[in-house]
């Protein structure tokens, strides 16, 4: 309650009225305990203010987000289409030739990253996806298609084991595109002087599915960058189509549905990731 001083200066006062009886069970008196709460009640007011600005924030950012993405994907589109264009028109000038080629190649690193946000913003803003019986062969099938060029390229040795849970129970369009963001790190980040060799298997409790993903690859630093390898935009090789927004997509899709994630990594050594699903 709100409570005045002597001085009629206004001040928070919580308090309690114990009472207290005698032997016989009757009520002899009572006991109050008093205490100045107002500096916690101001913590508490700016506390709330704090989070009404943030929600507010989050709601701008958010819109931000969608309308950027929008307005953006026109004229990309318009872009990108100019560009085929452009393939088909015999080009002599080998500076020129060069420079549409690094054009070609900026604008469909944009576009990518572009639907990468686009995924994001939508997970952010769907917390609940439905889930289905996933047959974990089928989804690497498919993923394998999308990556025939560069499979073909760096020749990996790939070990697929999922005896011990061939099913998982996950939305469909998220797995493919966990797994599909392991598998493009591992051939794009491999060890220039030794084959790639990546291996998939799968364990299994009562209550859990667990999916590893390893590779012998150039590995990260993670007495370093523990704390970023997950986050938005963090870079940790040199190279030059890296986005920074792989792994953080894959850890939003992840605990999207209701999952966690963890990785283990040495340099030069490789890396493993580790994820987790419940099973119901």
């Amino acid at each position: 309650m709100i409570a005045y001083t002597k001085e009629q200066e206004e001040f928070w006062l919580r308090f309690s009225m114990i009472p207290i009886y005698n032997l016989e069970n009757q009520l002899s008196h009572w006991v109050s305990i008093q205490k100045d709460v107002s500096e916690e009640k101001r913590q508490e007011k700016e506390k709330e203010h704090l989070i009404r600005e943030l929600t507010q924030n989050n709601k701008d950012l958010k819109q931000f987000s969608y309308i950027t993405s929008h307005n953006l994907r026109a004229p990309l589109s318009n872009l990108t289409g100019l560009l085929s264009l452009i393939e088909d028109i015999p080009v002599e000038n080998s500076e020129l030739k060069e420079i549409l080629q690094g054009f070609n190649k900026s604008t469909h690193l944009l576009n990518e990253t572009i639907n990468d946000l686009t995924k994001v913003m939508i997970i952010k803003d769907n917390p609940s996806i439905q889930k289905e019986a996933v047959v974990l062969n089928e989804v690497f099938e498919n993923i394998f298609s999308q990556l025939t060029f560069q499979i073909s390229v760096h020749r990996p040795i790939v070990q697929i084991d999922f005896e011990r849970a061939p099913i998982l129970r996950i939305n469909k369009s998220y797995i493919e595109s966990i797994l599909l963001n392991l598998l493009t790190n591992s051939l794009k980040y491999k060890c220039e002087n030794k084959i790639l060799k990546i291996v998939v298997s799968t364990q299994q409790t009562e209550n859990y599915t667990t999916l590893i993903f390893q590779d012998n690859g150039i590995g990260i630093d993670l007495e370093r960058n523990r704390d970023k390898v997950f986050g938005l935009y963090q870079r940790f090789h040199n190279y030059p189509d890296s986005k920074g927004l792989g792994l953080y997509l894959v850890k939003s899709q992840v605990e999207a549905t209701g999952g966690t994630i963890s990785i283990e990594s040495e340099v030069d050594k490789g890396t493993t990731f580790t994820l987790t699903f419940k099973n119901k």
